[in-house]
């Protein structure tokens, strides 16, 4: 990459050539199909960040699919990522104009595998730049690009516009990668949470084809339910895919909200102004030309390509943990009117299978088991992933701040931080983590990034990851397991 950034450099300054000692202080440049880049080199990484993949989605092309950036002509500089894309209120930096990508690549890099990264947060909320990529980058040897993409009103009102901009940052990938050292033929498809959900809807979706030869999903399940009262508070079951029906009836019920008879009318309101109907749209379409049809369906069909997925051992303990922090731990007298609730008829039955005592009597630890449980035995996985693992870490940090006395186990999103370096949390280098720990970090990046080469985890020297078995990683005891039977589904398949 450097013998090709001091070329460019070149030819864009009319400076004098690179040679020497001299190549060492260059700063890398690519030429991207929209004009030259420049990034910075940091340590082992070349970064490029805040590359525009599309032009700004704002006035006339808010719900709107993407269009190609604006050129330029003088080199532009790639520094500074872009912002996030609009959503609630928990990120006061995030605006409309987000349509922008970073690549971090080797040092040297030519012809590296890609891995192409969507952040989770449902279709909601979240940043992929908060996921720094630079262990992946220099102990797999790959190039990681990652994106940012339109969500929640704006990216799924009436059509799938979030999802067109990932098919458009894939598509940026395709023409320009081989620029910053990656190999265009060689592209993995890698989300977490929401960000699996859209590597799936990605699989099916026909703007997809041929953009992508792998996927890597975490914690995303492609049919993507939630159950009535996963929300210990009360909830209502939920879809993050939902028919074009009910799209347009929630279209409608907005528009009817802001006195309007059609798009452009609420292409005219300011972000501001939608604050309190963001949280409605949160799902996206099936059943248009974006996405034909349900993932889940089409994933049953077949989704032609490799597929490493997997979840954590103690996925929902996470959701119990932020109700803790903020100040209600479900105790052992209301463990069992909260199964009830969500439950119903079986919940005798699964109170005898989970009784408090399992759970030392704490009765956050006791719902989010029976939740973790019951959602993973309803998982489409294995109709999809040619590779699956268990997460099962019991000391990993969590995703989020929770109770220092709460045994967050294995919970939501707690892998992250054995791939990346995160914004919020302790860095793997800090004392939070352990030597084991370390080491299952190492072997993960090796996993994904074999996968990510060839389309097999499976590498010289590494444990054997069978094909469409499920491998446990846990420090210290990596190997095969039997996830149906960890999660009791033999149990819950007799409830239905």
């Amino acid at each position: 990459m450097k013998k090709i950034a001091c070329l460019l450099t070149t030819v864009a300054l009319s400076g004098p050539g690179c040679s020497g000692p001299a190549e060492a202080d260059q700063e890398p440049t690519a030429r991207t199909g929209a004009g030259v880049v420049q990034g910075v080199n940091d340590e082992t990484v070349t970064r490029f960040r805040g590359i525009p993949y599309a032009a700004p989605p704002v006035g006339a092309q808010r719900w709107r699919p993407p269009q190609d950036p604006a050129g330029w002509d003088d080199i532009r500089p790639a520094t500074k990522s872009g912002p996030p894309c609009a959503q609630g209120p928990a990120r006061a930096e995030a605006a409309e104009d987000c349509l922008y990508l970073d690549v971090t690549a080797p040092e040297d890099a030519g012809n590296k595998p890609v891995i192409v990264w969507l952040h989770g947060g449902g279709f909601a909320e979240g940043a992929g730049f908060d996921y720094d990529p630079a262990r992946m980058v220099t102990r797999g040897d790959v190039v990681v690009v990652s994106v940012e993409f339109r969500l929640g009103l704006y990216g799924f009102l009436d059509d799938n516009y979030g999802f067109l901009d990932q098919q458009a940052a894939l598509r940026w990938v395709r023409d320009n990668i081989r620029e910053f050292g990656g190999d265009p033929g060689t592209v993995t498809l890698m989300g977490e949470s929401g960000g699996a959900m859209g590597t799936c809807a990605q699989l099916t979706a026909p703007g997809a084809r041929g953009l992508m030869h792998r996927a890597i999903l975490q914690s995303g399940d492609c049919a993507a339910e939630i159950p009535k009262d996963f929300i210990p508070t009360g909830s209502a079951p939920y879809s993050f895919f939902r028919p074009v029906v009910e799209t347009r009836k929630a279209v409608q019920s907005l528009m009817g909200t802001f006195d309007c008879g059609d798009l452009d009318c609420l292409r005219a309101r300011p972000v501001a102004a939608f604050a309190k109907e963001y949280p409605k749209f949160g799902s996206a379409t099936y059943g248009v030309p974006s996405l034909p049809v349900a993932p889940a369906e089409a994933i049953r069909n077949g989704a032609g390509r490799p597929v490493l997925a997997g979840s954590n051992r103690h996925e929902h303990r996470l959701t119990a943990g932020i109700f803790a922090r903020a100040g209600w731990r479900i105790s052992a007298a209301e463990y069992p009117g909260l199964i009830t609730k969500a439950f119903g008829r079986p919940a005798p039955a699964i109170l005898r299978e989970y009784p408090i005592a399992e759970s030392a009597g704490d009765g956050a630890v006791a719902w989010a088991d029976v939740f973790t449980d019951s959602m993973a035995c309803a998982s489409g996985q294995d109709d999809l992933a040619t590779f699956q693992y268990l997460f099962a870490d019991e000391n990993a940090q969590p995703f989020a701040d929770l109770p220092a006395d709460y045994p967050a186990g294995a919970s939501h999103g707690s892998e992250l931080m054995h791939l990346f370096d995160m914004a919020g949390r302790k860095p793997l280098s800090s004392d939070r983590y352990t030597d084991a720990q370390r080491d299952l970090a190492a072997t993960m990046i090796d996993y994904w990034t074999a996968f990510a080469r060839t389309g097999d985890p499976n590498h010289k020297g590494a444990r054997t990851w069978p094909k469409d078995g499920t491998l446990q990683l846990k420090p210290g005891a990596i190997g095969p397991v039997d996830v149906h039977k960890i999660h009791r589904c033999d149990f819950w398949r007799s409830l239905d």
